[in-house]
């Protein structure tokens, strides 16, 4: 079958490591199907495939467009796709082929002040139910995020797929002490820390954790909070708060932070924290992990999901209960130990070939081919 892939937000952080990760499994699995590949402008160096099968394109249709409405019909027709699959849920209101969508989560419809426009949430969820209702199958990362599409989009559970996604292979412990040292010095970071990796958003409650910290401070723990991710906006208020809370000298913003750095920047924590409120999946708790660091997690949405029994978990809206969790992490070296090695073994539900396989499972389902029947012994 000829697959087509619409990896134009590849260039996006977060979605854009799930679109890659997705392709370069599938390819190298079942590289006798076609596949074709529909990149943003300057793109196409972003996925790395082996097969002679795959061909790339980069058209300029900008995302939510009526223009792109048009155009993709016409791709699909002109290079004689059978399947679409979308990893960011937008498909065309026309489709000439067979679509899957993948959903990761609703967080916009759930989370409203993450898009405070009124019509921009509108929008999001007309495209996002004729997305849920077009397409042959949906695929979404967890059961929570399934619960919620249900919920939100009225989408029949019947069509859906929960494939949990895998951790990408970069994400690894280092252990090589001039590369970590290097890492800290390159962010000012001058003691043992507590690390945060996340963007800007109301739901990923940096100021719940900013007022955990000052708890733990309080409680007599010594520690830097390092905060990395794209803050924007969101940093003056952040660093307002800090110096509110009275934190401010032990609070680092590393602002964006490389694929290159944030290995060693994982492996080098003391402990992970994630008080985040609403996640559909939480890659960055699996990422930490695959780095040995010790996770606190918040106990909210699809968290417990993904971290299985490998977190210590605290209330994210109860800042004295997640700094008691991370004073607990910070300063006990068993419990750090233990977390880390059930971390280790947390992983083994998550990897790039077993999504290849499921996913090309629900493609044979959308296209309503037989699957192979199981050999028995």
């Amino acid at each position: 079958m000829k697959i087509a892939f619409d990896l134009r937000r590849i260039k996006n952080p977060g979605i854009g490591r799930y679109m890659k990760c997705l392709v370069e499994a599938v390819v190298a699995q079942s590289p006798e199907h076609e596949y074709l590949l529909i990149m943003p402008p300057d793109g196409e160096d972003m996925v790395t495939v082996q097969a002679a099968s795959v061909a790339k394109i980069s058209p300029v249709l900008k995302y939510y467009s009526v223009r792109e409405q048009i155009e993709l019909p016409r791709i699909l027709r002109r290079h004689k796709v059978d399947l679409l699959h979308s990893p960011h849920f937008l498909l065309p209101l026309i489709r000439p082929c067979a679509t899957v969508a993948t959903i990761h989560d609703v967080i916009y419809l759930a989370c409203k002040q993450d898009m405070p426009s009124r019509a921009g949430r509108l929008y999001y969820r007309g495209m996002m139910k004729a997305s849920a209702r077009l397409a042959e199958r949906i695929i979404t990362d967890s059961e929570y995020s399934k619960a919620d599409i249900v919920r939100y989009l009225n989408a029949d559970p019947v069509k859906i797929d929960v494939i949990y996604p895998g951790v990408d292979p970069e994400f690894t412990r280092m252990t090589d002490p001039a590369r970590l040292q290097s890492v800290r010095e390159k962010f000012r970071i001058d003691r043992d820390y507590i690390l945060y990796v996340g963007i800007y958003k109301l739901r990923k409650n940096h100021a719940g954790l900013l007022q955990a910290f000052r708890h733990f401070r309080a409680n007599g723990g010594r520690a830097q909070l390092v905060i990395a991710g794209p803050m924007e906006e969101g940093e003056p208020v952040l660093r307002r708060l800090a110096a509110e809370l009275g934190i401010s000298e032990s609070v680092v913003f590393t602002g964006f932070v490389s694929d290159a750095d944030l290995p060693a920047l994982y492996s080098g924590a003391r402990v992970y924290a994630c008080p985040s409120l609403y996640e559909g999946f939480g890659f960055t708790v699996l990422e930490a992990m695959a780095c040995g660091a010790p996770v606190v997690s918040s106990s909210a949405t699809s968290l417990p999901e993904v971290a299985g029994d490998a977190a210590l978990y605290a209330d994210p809206l109860n800042s004295e209960e997640f700094a008691g969790g991370l004073y607990r992490a910070f300063t006990d070296a068993a419990l750090r130990s233990a977390l880390a090695e059930r971390g280790r073994k947390n992983l083994l539900r998550f990897h790039w070939a077993n999504t290849a396989t499921e996913t090309l499972a629900v493609y044979q389902h959308a296209l309503q081919i037989p699957l192979p029947k199981a050999a028995y012994a």
